[in-house]
């Protein structure tokens, strides 16, 4: 399956860890929605909204679903889970794709929306 990262996955995010063994499929995609910073160092997505979300295109490996999963705060019980497991549509190279993307379920989550669509994934190095 593919996954559509907007955030902390992406190349230079510090969860792009995580990605290791996923092949990147697009490293320039997008989806529609609207981004949010969350105010602790990882953004959020909602469906609602028009704005184009730059993110990258993985093929996700089975073996990988579970500790993704994990980082999103996702385990299918929608009275917990911060975060819902959904397929968008992803746009990449004149191509549409359809990926699983992690959308923010806790409006808590939504503090500042980010009206460019991108997130910002360098940090500084020590």
């Amino acid at each position: 399956m593919l996954l559509f990262a907007y955030g902390t996955l992406k190349q230079g995010g510090k969860y792009h860890c995580y990605l290791e063994e996923a092949e990147l499929v697009e490293e320039q995609a997008m989806g529609k929605g609207t981004l949010y910073d969350t105010g602790m160092g990882y953004p959020a997505m909602v469906l609602s909204g028009t704005d184009q979300i730059e993110g990258e295109i993985y093929d996700i490996p089975d073996v990988l679903w579970p500790a993704l999963d994990y980082l999103e705060d996702y385990s299918g019980d929608p009275k917990t889970d911060l975060y819902d497991k959904v397929t968008i549509e992803a746009k990449a190279s004149n191509h549409s794709f359809e990926t699983i993307a992690y959308i923010a379920k806790d409006e808590k989550l939504l503090k500042q929306q980010i009206s460019t669509g991108k997130w910002k994934v360098l940090h500084p190095v020590f």
